[in-house]
Order: C-alpha cells, then sequence, then structure tokens
C-alpha cells in the first residue's frame, strides 16, 4: 500500500492499528508520512518498524535523522557496557578491637563492629 497524504495514513493506522491510533495520529501523520518517503526507508518489516520507531522518538522537538543518531549512540553506549556485575566488595578495616584485616560482611572480622559509611568516614575524618 502506497500512502500519498495525511488523511490515509490516520486511515492506515486506524483500520491496522486499532489500539495505537489515538497514540500516533493525526498528530504524527505527516511526520510519518515523510519518513516513510525516505530514500533509506528500510524493506523488510521488523526494520521498517525500528526504523519508523527511531525516527519519531524525539518528535516533535527532534528531527528525525537526528532521533535515530541518538537511538543509534544510546544502544552503542548500552552494548558497550560490561555484562559482569560486582558480586561482592571487600574493605581492609582498621578496627578499634585491634583487628586489621580484611572486612566480613561490611564488618571487622573479630568483633562484628559494621563499616560506617558516613561522609566524615570517607573523607579521612573524625577516627583519630
Amino acid at each position: 500500500m502506497s500512502l500519498t497524504n495525511a488523511e490515509e495514513v490516520t486511515a492506515a493506522f486506524q483500520s491496522s492499528a486499532q489500539p495505537y491510533d489515538r497514540e500516533f495520529v493525526p498528530r504524527l501523520s505527516e511526520d510519518i508520512l515523510r519518513v516513510i518517503r525516505e530514500r533509506k526507508f528500510p524493506k523488510r518489516a521488523e526494520a521498517r518498524i525500528n526504523f519508523l520507531a527511531d525516527s519519531l522518538a524525539g518528535r516533535p522537538n527532534v528531527e528525525p535523522r537526528t532521533s535515530r543518531d541518538i537511538c543509534t549512540k544510546e544502544r552503542a553506549k548500552e552494548r558497550a557496557k560490561s555484562p559482569y556485575k560486582i558480586l561482592r566488595k571487600e574493605f581492609y578495616v582498621e578496627c578499634s578491637c585491634g583487628y586489621r584485616g580484611p572486612a566480613s560482611n561490611d564488618a571487622c572480622r573479630d568483633c562484628g563492629a559494621q563499616i560506617s559509611y558516613l561522609p566524615e568516614m570517607l573523607l579521612g575524618m573524625g577516627l583519630r
């Protein structure tokens, strides 16, 4: 189906995308038509959906091309993140009970005194 004007875009949404028509048309009909007419509009259905979604994500504040660029950059940031997570953090503590060594569950291994996360402790003030 070849869409030629905004009214046809609105009619297509109302007939084929019933639950979503109120969200997109008629407000974005002109933008949808402009994106569909782009030279680089994909041929495959899933690629078309993603292209249209990325293009309209920033409307009305951002142009479709800029919106696609922003989406691409954000996806690249997500892919660059490490898939791993910190499972355990360890502290080397010097406790007032005399124990010096690694902490166990954020506490002294000998007496069980909890590590304080107060700003004074983090800045190195208050103990001495």
